[in-house]
């Protein structure tokens, strides 16, 4: 009996992590990084403020390790699949809806919104979410550009460019998606469920060689 006891405190203290990243996410979502308080992250995982910070020294750790779990990991994911035979069209709409279905989930695009409204009041949080997040993401996508113009898969262009055309309307989607939300009319242009498609369509046939001139 008693080891079964042991057994579960030290399952149980295993998953403590996990659940003190669940109710912050969750709170900072709610009310924002500042007003979220430790104690009350603490409470909402069922555990003492001088237990959270067993496992995190700080508001701003907890912040970093959601970002790298939650949105970091899933542009590392997709660097992995990048290196596959498929053609790079494919690989480029791969990786982007893969991010799209990512910022339109409920708390992590809430996340992100959360991480573009405060990033300017901690510099810190800045500075990760630039050097974890958007970096990685713009030589991921621009890797595969250059993939497909070394290929001939693409025409010449400028790599920077195509990671703009794609990522700003996605980044604009998803702010619209958590800032305004159900509030949207139906028939307003976010709300169109083709709009990514079209997007993606429409940068892609972009891309295309043109066919020599005869």
């Amino acid at each position: 009996m008693l080891e079964r006891v042991h057994a579960s405190c030290r399952r149980r203290k295993h998953a403590r992590p996990r659940e003190l990243l669940d109710a912050a996410l969750d709170l900072f979502v709610e009310k924002g990084f500042a007003a979220a308080r430790a104690e009350d992250i603490a409470a909402r995982a069922g555990v003492s403020k001088a237990t959270l910070y067993l496992y995190f020294r700080s508001k701003e750790e907890l912040l970093n390790a959601l970002i790298a779990e939650r949105l970091a990991c899933r542009i590392d994911i997709g660097a992995h699949k990048s290196n596959d035979a498929r053609p790079s069209q494919d690989l480029l709409r791969d990786v982007m809806t893969a991010w799209r279905l990512a910022l339109m989930e409920g708390h992590v695009g809430g996340l992100f919104k959360l991480v573009l409204t405060e990033a300017h009041n901690f510099p810190a949080l800045a500075h990760f979410w630039s050097h974890e997040v958007i970096e990685p993401a713009r030589r991921l996508v621009s890797r595969i550009v250059v993939r497909g113009i070394d290929r001939g898969e693409f025409r010449p262009v400028d790599p920077d460019a195509v990671v703009h055309a794609l990522v700003l309307p996605t980044v604009i989607v998803c702010l619209d998606r958590h800032a305004i939300g159900p509030s949207a009319p139906d028939d307003s242009l976010m709300n169109s469920p083709d709009l990514f498609n079209r997007q993606m369509d429409l940068v892609l046939e972009g891309l295309v060689p043109c066919p020599p001139l005869r």
